[in-house]
């Protein structure tokens, strides 16, 4: 089993190793792929597992012609691994605020995703009512992500908000005053 850690890895799990560590399967699992651009705050990316690494070792051409990360990428990784082995209540923190994001913007009648996630997606129907509203949020001093056809499902686009630990619930609640505000 292949398991991409990529949203998961520092999140969830007892010790912040991820969905597999969550939900009790890792000893079933062959590879573990995740990223460093999310919870470990650099660029790259990591493939971890068994035996079955041997064969991406040597087999898999994007592996063998990539050049290493440089030594303050991976001094970023390592020092955020420290923070997510030494500070777990970061990650209650970093819940605490994906929930509070969640329910205020669910409140307001915004269509969100079933699952609660420090990546909150805002789904919206039309390209150009995406446009509109990620426009106005920008006025409005909040920054979201906005993911188009070909990244989203045909006819749908979202607004992809991003909560951190670092972020305090004044913060949470302008983004979704902002929100709030072009509902009116």
């Amino acid at each position: 089993m292949i398991v991409d850690e990529a949203h998961s890895f520092g999140v969830l799990g007892a010790t912040g190793r991820g969905l597999a560590e969550a939900v009790g399967v890792e000893d079933d699992v062959d590879i573990i792929v995740g990223t460093f651009s999310k919870s470990l705050a650099s660029i790259g990316g990591f493939a971890v597992g068994s035996e079955a690494m041997e064969v991406l070792r040597y087999g898999s051409r994007p592996y063998i012609f990539t050049a290493s990360p440089s030594p303050s990428c991976i001094a970023t990784v390592r020092s955020s691994l420290r923070t997510i082995a030494t500070q777990p209540e970061l990650r209650q923190k970093l819940m605490d605020n994906a929930n509070h994001l969640y329910d205020g913007l669910q409140k307001l009648g915004y269509e969100l995703s079933s699952h609660i996630s420090p990546v909150v997606p805002v789904i919206i129907g039309s390209k150009e009512e995406g446009l509109r509203i990620w426009r106005e949020l920008i006025s409005l001093g909040v920054y979201v992500n906005l993911i188009l056809p070909p990244a989203a499902p045909a006819g749908i686009t979202l607004l992809r908000c991003s909560v951190n630990a670092a972020h305090s619930r004044e913060q949470i609640d302008a983004i979704i005053q902002a929100f709030a505000t072009l509902k009116q």
